[in-house]
């Protein structure tokens, strides 16, 4: 087959398209390779001829190597003086050269051995030793785990295999052992809840095994400790209430199962004491059992959930001052002395025996007196708590000091006054509790006694005048008896005790059983008159003057059915003045030894506010002029002219200090309603003036002045501003 010169050269322009297809083999195997090509079948024909044609001419020159005499390259190869190795070369094959000329030199100490660290020195090293600290702690850190994550398998173990052979001991009827195994698996594994059933069960067993043996009390405590470790377990608390039933006690009543509680709690036995509380608590929730509950808490250390209880303890009764006392300390540990020192205040007035609130009260004023000693108000505070504490020495010294370092402080007239009150009433409570001891042991003379004394300090004290009521009862003495509850039920319009006495004190005497103290009873209760005569037996307090000869009720000082000679006081009239004509008329009142009582008269003195219309008494025309002793004449006549000169705190002092003779006199309570009103106590003189009026309902001013009154003490009371609150001023300038 013949090829054009055309067909060539198109022939040997395509080896350069297959050359990049693919990789030629060498010359000897140019056929070889050609003949895989076609079998494979991926090379077309053109460029086949033209690989073939290459390949033809590329073997027709012969190839030739020259050969290289000349030494070899310095290689690592053997060492100096090996064979064919020169002694006096290197492992390169080059000569050694001595520069030192046989002697060895020493290099000078390099200049950076001792160089400043730099920045980036420091923060390199400073890397490093950090790197280093934090593979140690990681090291640690995955050691303790290991050895945590081994210890609590050990436990594990160590509980199963306790909590197992419990279950064994508790098969073969020893419960004992099987608790204490329960309670080590629990040790070991507390976390566990089937151990703790485990145990409460164990606990309830071995509780029905002691009671069947009649030892009820280490039965029930056996059911304590079983619903200490499940509170659920309800079996445990049904025989815990029967045990107790069986020890004499009633379980249904929470004052008990509080009993139970604070002597477990006395024992050391908190946990048991802790389930008592939480039993009265079902039964009935109350402040004590609330201030029980936040004990609980604080023994435990939860002092927030014992500030809590203690708070829901002080809602449902607000006069239960052991939970005041719990959460004054609680906010005196917390560091609230302002909370502290309130709370433990409210404790000590509701309970003045209550010696550990008087003495945490008193560390609290104490140290802020160390604190801050040239401050009157930490002086006062402290002189308060003495004296609510009964420490008057100390508290009349602290408000001594207050006085120096502020002789202007508005709280300290106050202040002394509660004080002298203070002391009265403390004398008056020893008469009282004498009047009860005498008492209770049946000596009603010594008993009638003592309780008029305290009558004459106190006149206002509903107990002192129910307790002289309930004397004169049991002596015999109706009347007076109905007076004194009469005026206990006028303080204290709640005390439904005294209104029971008195109803069937008045049943009797409507049945005639009215039966006069004997004239030689020496009753303690009589008063003196000047000159030494005695002026008729009369209960101090009471008011009431019984004639000897006749043994009847006397004339009373101001009795109900009209007052003095028409003194009848408006309090919007103006303060009295002297004047005007006396309308009284004289009276007679048989004494002790037949010696009879001076005749004396009582003026009527109606007096007016420049620029106001006298106006007069309405019940002076009607009533009849009514019996009044000079002491009381006396008292009201220097009440008359202190109010003159303003002084109504000098006229209601001297007024409250005669009611001890004249309780009953509604004359007394009207002029020292007027004057408290004066002085802006509000509540006191509605008091007053309710006591007037019901001594003497027949008055139409007293009614009157006593519904104005409480129509005063209204507004006040609805002021916001408080404005209405403290009114002062003339009894006429009130409207």
């Amino acid at each position: 087959m013949t090829i054009s010169g055309s067909h060539i050269t198109q022939l040997q322009a395509r080896p350069s398209i297959c050359k990049n297809k693919t990789a030629l083999p060498s010359a000897n195997g140019a056929s070889l390779a050609s003949h895989s090509l076609l079998r494979l079948g991926q090379i077309s024909l053109p460029c086949l001829i033209s690989l073939s044609l290459s390949l033809s001419l590329s073997v027709v020159a012969p190839v030739y190597a020259t050969k290289l005499n000349a030494k070899p390259l310095p290689h690592a190869g053997a060492a100096p003086g090996a064979q064919g190795v020169d002694a006096d070369v290197n492992e390169y094959g080059r000569p050694i050269k001595d520069f030192g000329h046989g002697q060895e030199v020493t290099l000078p100490a390099s200049q950076w051995a001792g160089r400043k660290l730099d920045y980036r020195d420091a923060a390199a090293k400073e890397k490093e030793e950090a790197a280093a600290k934090a593979k140690a702690q990681a090291d640690a850190v995955k050691k303790a785990q290991d050895d945590r994550n081994s210890a609590i398998r050990n436990y594990q173990q160590i509980a199963i295999d306790a909590n197992n052979k419990a279950i064994a001991l508790g098969k073969q009827g020893k419960l004992p052992e099987a608790i204490a195994e329960h309670e080590l698996s629990l040790k070991y594994d507390p976390s566990n809840k089937q151990f703790r059933i485990n145990l409460s069960a164990a606990q309830t067993l071995y509780g029905q095994k002691l009671m069947a043996q009649k030892d009820y009390a280490g039965a029930s405590n056996m059911f304590r400790k079983a619903l200490v470790s499940m509170p659920d377990n309800g079996q445990a608390g049904k025989y815990l209430a029967e045990a107790i039933q069986r020890m004499g006690l009633d379980p249904g009543l929470s004052d008990n199962r509080l009993g139970i509680g604070d002597q477990l709690a006395a024992a050391g036995d908190i946990a048991g004491a802790n389930v008592e509380y939480q039993q009265a608590m079902r039964l009935d929730p109350s402040a004590r059992t609330y201030t029980k509950m936040g004990d609980m808490s604080t023994r435990y250390g939860q002092a927030a959930n014992a500030v809590n209880w203690y708070r829901q303890a002080i809602v449902k009764d607000a006069d239960y001052g052991p939970a005041h006392r719990q959460l004054g300390n609680m906010m005196l540990a917390m560091k609230d002395m302002t909370g502290a020192a309130a709370e433990l205040r409210k404790a000590v007035i509701l309970d003045p025996k209550d010696t550990a609130a008087g003495q945490g009260l008193i560390e609290i004023w104490r140290r802020q007196v160390a604190l801050n000693p040239t401050l009157a108000e930490n002086h006062l505070g402290l002189a308060t708590a003495m004296q609510l504490t009964g420490d008057f020495g100390t508290a009349e010294s602290e408000y001594a000091q207050a006085e120096k370092l502020d002789p202007r402080n508005a709280s300290l007239p106050s202040a002394r006054a509660s004080l002298q009150r203070a002391i009265k009433h403390m004398a008056a409570e020893k008469h009282k509790a004498a009047a009860e001891t005498f008492y209770n042991q049946g000596l009603a003379r010594d008993a009638m006694a003592e309780i008029g004394q305290a009558v004459m300090m106190e006149p206002r004290n509903d107990k002192y005048q129910f307790l002289l009521g309930q004397c004169l009862e049991n002596g015999g003495d109706l009347e007076g008896a109905r007076q004194a509850y009469h005026t206990c039920v006028l303080i204290d319009p709640k005390n439904t005790e005294a209104a029971q006495h008195l109803r069937e004190v008045e049943n009797a005497l409507a049945k005639g059983g009215q039966r006069a103290i004997r004239p030689s009873q020496p009753t303690g209760l009589t008063r003196q008159d000047g000159g030494g005569s005695q002026a008729g037996q009369q209960n101090p307090g009471m008011g009431i003057g019984l004639t000897q000869g006749s043994g009847q009720p006397g004339s009373q000082g101001a009795g109900p059915g009209g007052a003095a000679n028409g003194r009848n006081k408006n309090m919007f009239e103006g303060n009295p003045q002297t004047g005007g004509g006396n309308t009284g008329t004289p009276y007679q009142a048989s004494g002790s030894g037949g010696q009879t009582r001076p005749q004396q008269q009582y003026s009527n003195q109606q007096g007016q506010n420049p620029g106001q219309a006298p106006r007069q008494a309405p019940q002076a025309a009607q009533a009849p002029s009514q019996a009044i002793d000079p002491s009381t004449q006396a008292t009201l006549t220097a009440a008359d002219n202190m109010e003159k000169q303003r002084d109504f705190q000098g006229a209601a002092n001297l007024l409250q200090q005669s009611l001890g003779n004249n309780l009953q006199n509604p004359l007394i309570h009207h002029q020292l309603a007027v004057n408290l009103l004066n002085l802006g106590q509000l509540e006191e003189a509605v008091s007053e003036f309710r006591i007037a009026s019901a001594l003497n309902p027949t008055n139409k001013i007293f009614m009157e002045d006593y519904a104005r009154a409480l129509k005063i003490h209204k507004k006040a009371m609805m002021d916001d501003s408080g404005s209405g609150a403290q009114t002062t001023g003339a009894v006429g300038d009130l409207k």
